[in-house]
């Protein structure tokens, strides 16, 4: 459903959005730089700016990252300096006029009823954009390095997986290229797993299904597969607890499973994502996406930035509270 420049401003405050707030890791910052770009104009010219705050302090935190000085103050200096940035653009007298006469005008999207509707369909259409390379090469070498690096050996030839919350189905096709013998990838993205199949069909990988479904109910008997993988998935949905209790229960006894979620806390890396969170919680998430195409950014990082970022559901968690939950599920051998 499409609707004419409609007003979809997230209803949350900033407070429950961004974490640093409350604890002032950065000082005013934080506020002082969401609360600027709240006060603007919801036009197509402001809200390029604030699409452009995505790759600006995505840059800034990475270089960071690779310095060997106090990240904190050097984070905090990065967040003035783009708010100082914008506010000198928005000053100029023409900014508005430029947009205007260069720009088509295009409607804003309406958000889904369902929180895993839209976030299939955020996710769905990210992942489409990735290039065979990012999507087949890529994945693979990742899945494999994790695995490697967190010292698991398994006969994967003897092996079905379920990959629980697919996206696009690349780590389904992944646990494929790496030798299993059957996989099964299950999303609730009919875009995703619609492009998935293509994929599949044209790179002639025929021991992979796609199915529709949701990761908290999930359409598979208790006991049915060797792996259950999910990989960023859980902290998207409405009810994490249900999904861990969904992978316990279709594992088979003396199965493996894998979580990956977001993590409390989690310092810079995850406070950028945070204070992201809620620069862009009113934007038109496809003119987000062309605005970092237009940049010349490939799919892949494009998905890397706008991931957590534009997703209606964003959960971070203790590793106390995961192991607390897989264990009441029945968990065992856990290893962080």
């Amino acid at each position: 459903m499409i609707k004419e420049d409609v007003d979809i401003r997230d209803t949350k405050s900033i407070e429950e959005i961004v974490d640093c707030i409350l604890t002032k890791t950065y000082g005013d910052e934080p506020k002082n730089l969401i609360n600027y770009l709240d006060s603007l104009p919801q036009d197509k010219a402001h809200d390029y700016l604030r699409s452009m705050c995505v790759p600006f302090l995505f840059h800034a935190s990475e270089s960071i990252y690779k310095l060997s000085e106090e990240p904190i103050n050097l984070y905090t200096e990065k967040l003035k300096e783009l708010r100082v940035l914008i506010k000198s653009l928005v000053d100029q007298k023409n900014f508005n006029n430029f947009f205007d006469a260069s720009q088509e005008h295009s409607s804003f999207e309406d958000y889904q009823s369902e929180v895993k509707q839209h976030t299939g369909n955020h996710y769905g259409n990210l992942f489409k954009n990735f290039d065979n390379k990012s999507y087949f090469e890529e994945a693979k070498n990742l899945l494999e390095t994790r695995l490697v690096r967190n010292n698991i050996n398994l006969d994967y030839g003897k092996l079905s997986v379920l990959d629980q919350g697919c996206g696009g189905g690349r780590y389904t096709v992944a646990w494929s290229l790496l030798g299993a013998a059957k996989c099964t990838g299950l999303d609730f993205s009919e875009v995703g797993l619609e492009d998935a199949k293509y994929r599949c069909q044209l790179a002639n990988i025929n021991n992979v299904d796609f199915v529709k479904g949701s990761v908290l109910d999930m359409p598979f008997e208790d006991n049915s597969f060797d792996i259950v993988y999910s990989n960023g998935v859980l902290h998207h949905t409405e009810d994490w607890k249900k999904g861990i209790s969904e992978q316990m229960r279709v594992m088979k006894p003396g199965g493996w499973g894998w979580q990956y979620l977001i993590e409390n806390p989690g310092g810079i890396f995850w406070d950028n994502y945070e204070i992201l969170r809620a620069i862009t919680r009113n934007l038109n998430k496809k003119y987000a996406q062309t605005v970092l195409q237009s940049l010349g950014l490939p799919g892949n990082r494009i998905f890397y930035m706008l991931d957590h970022v534009m997703v209606p559901i964003n959960t971070r968690l203790t590793p106390e509270e995961l192991v607390t939950e897989l264990e009441k599920n029945g968990a065992k051998n856990i290893v962080r």
